[in-house]
Order: structure tokens, then C-alpha cells, then sequence
């Protein structure tokens, strides 16, 4: 009965740990919310839905950050991928910051 316990004790702890672990890493995806809202944001050139992410006192880089990626875009599609991709980066990066964690790139969608 004891061996039970421990062991039931033990999945417990594990499943918690695991979980907590994926539920972080999920907004460093590119498939995770924060960069949907990203990309809602560029798509109809309104910073609002990525600002819901960061605190009032991060949001001036975020929107300094938006406005070079809309200007780069005009630039060509080169251009535009790499910008988008220096937008989610910095809104990422900030996002994290705020919950207390590092940010270590962005990772390739979970599907």
C-alpha cells in the first residue's frame, strides 16, 4: 500500500512539473499565442492585439518595434519575414521578461 502511494505520489509531482514546463514554453512558439496575436496585429496593421502581452511601461518598444516591421514590409517579402521575425522576437522577449523568465529564441511550432 505504501509502494502505491510513493508511486502515485511521484506521477503526481511529475505531471504537475511537466506541465507547468510546456504551458511556459508555449509562448516562445510560433504556433503559441502570443505570436497569433502578432501576426493579427501586423496582418491588420494595429499594434492593439499584441500589447495585451506586455505591461504599460514595455509597450513604447513594442510599438517602436511594430512600426519598423509595417515599414519594412513595404520593402519586399526578404525583408518582411526577417522584420516579422525581429517584431516576434521582441514582443516575446518582453513578454517573458515580464513573467520572470528568460527568453531563448523562439521555438518551431508544437504541431
Amino acid at each position: 500500500m505504501l509502494f502505491v502511494m510513493i508511486i502515485s505520489s511521484v506521477l503526481c509531482v511529475s505531471t504537475v512539473l511537466l506541465s507547468r514546463q510546456q504551458s511556459y514554453a508555449h509562448c516562445d512558439t510560433l504556433d503559441g499565442p502570443v505570436i497569433k496575436d502578432a501576426r493579427m496585429a501586423l496582418d491588420k496593421k494595429d499594434v492593439t492585439p499584441a500589447l495585451k502581452w506586455v505591461t504599460k511601461e514595455t509597450e513604447p518598444e513594442i510599438i517602436a518595434a511594430f512600426k519598423t516591421a509595417l515599414t519594412e514590409r513595404t520593402k519586399g517579402s526578404a525583408t518582411s519575414e526577417k522584420t516579422d521575425m525581429k517584431f516576434f522576437e521582441t514582443l516575446v522577449r518582453i513578454h517573458r521578461a515580464g513573467e520572470g523568465e528568460t527568453f531563448t529564441g523562439l521555438k518551431p511550432s508544437l504541431k
